[in-house]
């Protein structure tokens, strides 16, 4: 190892010991891939903050949404075998399938699933099945938890019924946990194989990812396993346990009927090796074309005129030309951060165990260190995108102000140094976030430092009635 290589070590381990002080985080996981090839693997911290067990590459997580993109793979797969077709309404194949409204029951297709744009968003279904079913892993109380809840992906779709739309199919990038189960539960319909046994005999096998699991079990019975940790005991995930300061979390027993949306586990060495083959987009060992890759890997469901958009389980940005694909994975517990740059077959591989940290930047600082900068030279500078210029006067911005309400808290809109900024409660533990946006297209905005989609929607008289964030709908009120 040269001195040159050496001092970039230097550089990214400190980042990494820096990021854990600033975040309280007990342990992270990082693999980096240069040239196509591993280059670096670490682990800090611990897994096991009471056993004082050390993180390692070898550690396995639960990855939550990375996830998706096996998901994707595995349905590009079947289109290549002509057993599925992207634009075919879900409902001819899965003839129990519907949601409360009866014309999009008819007409919603995987591919507005799978980036995104079903309309349907964050449906309840997933809230209910995590919060609401018993967790005999759980040894605080449990008085309104029943047991069965959605006990597997057919109950989840069957049941889908009452779901409602939060903007009308296509019009809007709204994140949909419950579309992507339901393209789960189509594949495993058309392969005629469980959907854990299509993951490991057409991805994991193919790509000797020889410690990544379809089940949360087999990740708490593994040796090198991580726990997964909060600051915070007022969780309905909180076990009742504690390891020093930090609360141990623990997440559903069976995960199975979420599995294409976010059930798969994995280290961070395994995942650089699907990164690796997700990015050999000529000959790569997940059995697909270059157009089907291609697919996956570009904008599919575009946000405004900004030049980003996602993709089939990735978002998509660009810094000029570079196009960088990039998904995060968020859990109680669990933080983790996939980001590819195909063109250099460069990725980083970083996992968390504390949820709601941003590893999303920890891999952009990564990747700044080690092949120059990405989108930027520090984190608050802002992210360079097409800005729709002829939406960004005071009088335009006006028509979304106001208060809305959310599951977690109330939300204001406000105009601040001539943008409209948004001060928004977290998913998980509610802590507020000031998000400052710019206007991509009529009633689209991105978020400037995270490049995350907002938008605001309108009722019949054209007025705001909500906003969509993360798939979750921000009501006015």
């Amino acid at each position: 190892m040269n001195l040159f290589n050496d001092m970039k070590i230097n550089l990214i381990e400190n980042e990494i010991k820096n990021f854990m002080e600033i975040n309280d985080v007990p342990g992270i996981s990082i693999s980096l891939v240069m040239e196509g090839e591993i280059v670096y693997q670490n682990g800090f911290g611990y897994r096991d903050v009471l056993n004082k067990k050390p993180v390692t590459p070898q550690t396995i997580w639960p990855i939550a949404s990375i996830t998706k993109s096996f998901t994707a793979i595995a349905a590009m797969q079947l289109v290549e075998q002509n057993k599925l077709d992207l634009n075919k309404p879900v409902k001819q194949y899965l003839p129990y399938f519907s949601i409360a409204n009866k014309q999009a029951s008819e007409m919603l297709n995987t591919d507005l699933f799978l980036k995104h744009a079903s309309g349907l968003g964050r449906t309840g279904h997933q809230d209910k099945y995590r919060e609401k079913n018993y967790n005999p892993l759980i040894i605080n109380l449990q008085p309104n938890r029943k047991k069965d809840i959605y006990p597997t992906r057919k109950a989840l779709v069957e049941n889908l019924f009452d779901a409602k739309l939060q903007s009308n199919p296509g019009e809007y990038f709204c994140y949909c946990n419950e579309g992507y189960a339901t393209v789960g539960h189509l594949i495993e319909v058309l392969s005629e194989i469980k959907l854990e046994d299509y993951f490991d005999k057409n991805i994991f096998t193919n790509l000797e990812m020889k410690k990544t699991f379809t089940n949360f079990d087999s990740w708490r019975n593994a040796s090198d396993r991580t726990f997964i940790y909060s600051n915070l005991k007022n969780s309905p995930f909180y076990t009742g346990i504690d390891h020093d300061k930090y609360a141990v979390l623990e997440l559903s027993k069976d995960y199975q009927t979420f599995l294409s949306a976010g059930g798969i586990a994995t280290t961070t060495n395994d995942l650089s090796l699907y990164q690796i083959q997700s990015m050999n987009i000529s000959n790569s060992k997940l059995n697909l074309n270059s157009d089907s890759l291609n697919k996956i890997q570009n904008i599919n469901m575009p946000f405004g005129k900004s030049g980003w958009g996602y993709g089939y389980g990735y978002w998509i940005s660009y810094a000029n030309k570079l196009k960088i694909i990039k998904h995060g994975g968020g859990l109680p517990g669990v933080s983790t951060y996939s980001m590819m740059i195909p063109s250099e077959k460069t990725a980083v591989a970083i996992f968390a165990n504390k949820n709601e940290v941003n590893t999303g930047s920890l891999a952009e600082i990564v990747l700044n260190n080690i092949r120059g900068k990405v989108f930027r030279n520090k984190l608050n500078e802002p992210l360079s995108f097409k800005i729709d210029t002829s939406l960004t006067s005071k009088s335009k911005l006006n028509d979304y102000l106001g208060n809305f309400e959310f599951r977690q808290g109330i939300s204001k809109t406000y105009i601040e140094n001539g943008k409209l900024c948004i001060n928004a409660p977290s998913r998980l533990e509610a802590t507020p976030e000031k998000l400052i946006l710019e206007p991509v297209s009529k009633d689209s905005f991105m978020n400037l430092y995270d490049g995350n989609s907002i938008s605001f929607v309108r009722n019949n008289k054209n007025e705001i009635s909500h906003f969509l964030n993360g798939g979750y709908q921000y009501t006015k009120i």
